[in-house]
């Protein structure tokens, strides 16, 4: 195939990252965002060590160290008590660039990608582009789209469905996607005020049990990403209401009370996978091949993974290798995200989640184990971290 040609529905952090690893191996794509820009909302924030690695090579890691927050360590705490049990990713400092979890918003890497591949030749990046229906056969996808409202057609050798949760390419073909809904809704409210000031020992990362429920702090620079779970029954509205957010608000300090709250977001928490990442040409990446819990945010990370993994099967193949390359990329990333990210997030959003005190007690217990022995230790740090899933992708054929 002489110059194939491949369009990318989504301009997130999955949809870029791949632009920006095909381009720089001479191939032409097209991106196409139904936004108008790059959304500089407050989606996700953690990056793990692993996809900082990742981004090494292209300049991008250290600019989104310059513009974050570095964890080495981070705590599940207890809010009364103030027991702590401590992860120090220090002991990953020979697997890894970045050994620590760096907390920066997604829009961060967003924008610095889409102003790299605006000037590249390579790269032709179409804002306000809604991509409606796709339909492929052997020879490539036509695609239908709106462009500023007007309505367009386009045709390529392969189309990347990276466009998220709600995939309309996904909707398009009428593919399931399998799985649950949690029955757990998260709010997260971005603040202005020094929790560091009013509760002893804070980290940059924390996930914290109350007596009867749970709340994270997450630290951003200057703000807190300061995240809960709904009342029972309670509509959205509501449990977004300030009354309500700032009731949540003083349970952990009564002095934040009347903190700014820059930003009000909530996640409908789902677990859900296709049954096959690869359809003919047209291939899912990221939120629109799969989800799950964002407890120990795995989303954003995997979706780049996915990414990378992708690129390294799509290049050969745009070169001329054998096309069934790319069911090794779809069986390698549906395996890790069933069977890794899915199972590490799922017992992380139940961990966090209990309110029993039994079975506090023997998560507790367990906790302390694994921070107090350095082998189980660093074993859990190498999953948290998604370095041991990166490892073990490698390994399937």
């Amino acid at each position: 195939m002489s110059n194939p040609t491949v369009t990318i529905a989504g301009a997130g952090p999955s949809g870029l990252t791949l632009a920006w690893w095909l381009v720089e191996h001479g191939v032409r794509v097209t991106v196409l965002e139904r936004e108008g820009s790059i959304p500089r909302d407050m989606r996700a924030s953690t990056f793990h060590p692993a996809t900082l690695d990742l981004l090494m090579d292209s300049g991008l890691a250290d600019t989104l160290v310059e513009r974050g927050t570095v964890v080495p360590q981070w705590q599940y705490l207890i809010h009364e008590s103030g027991e702590r049990a401590v992860f120090d990713m220090s002991c990953l400092g020979d697997v890894t660039a970045y050994p620590f979890r760096l907390q920066c918003e997604q829009f961060q890497l967003t924008e610095l990608l889409a102003a790299k591949l605006a000037e590249h030749p390579h790269c032709e990046l179409r804002f306000g582009a809604s991509l409606q229906s796709a339909t492929a056969d052997n020879e490539g996808v036509h695609i239908h789209y709106y462009d500023g409202g007007e309505p367009r057609e386009k045709i390529c050798d392969w189309l990347i469905a990276a466009d998220g949760a709600s995939s309309q390419v996904r909707k398009s073909m009428g593919l399931d996607f399998e799985g649950q809904t949690f029955p757990k809704t998260s709010i997260t409210l971005v603040v202005e005020h020094p929790f560091e000031d009013d509760i002893p020992n804070l980290l940059g990362v924390n996930y914290v049990w109350l007596p009867d429920r749970h709340y994270s702090l997450m630290r951003l620079r200057d703000t807190w990403r300061f995240t809960y779970s709904p009342e029972q029954d309670q509509d959205i509205e509501t449990a977004l209401s300030d009354e309500v957010a700032r009731a949540h608000i003083a349970r952990v300090s009564a002095r934040a009370n009347n903190a700014t709250i820059l930003a009000r977001n909530y996640y409908t928490l789902h677990q859900r996978c296709l049954e096959r990442f690869c359809h003919g040409r047209v291939i899912f990446v990221g939120d629109a091949a799969h989800l799950n819990s964002p407890a120990g945010g795995m989303g954003m990370n995997s979706g780049i993974h996915d990414a990378r993994s992708l690129a390294d099967h799509l290049v050969p193949v745009l070169q001329g290798a054998d096309v069934g390359l790319l069911e090794r990329y779809a069986r390698r990333r549906r395996i890790i995200a069933l069977e890794e990210v899915q199972r590490l997030s799922a017992r992380n959003y139940a961990r966090h989640r209990e309110t029993q005190a039994s079975k506090r007690q023997l998560i507790w217990q367990e906790l302390q184990e694994t921070v107090s022995d350095p082998l189980k230790h660093r074993d859990y740090l190498l999953d948290a971290a998604m370095i041991r899933s990166r490892e073990r992708e490698q390994a399937i054929e």
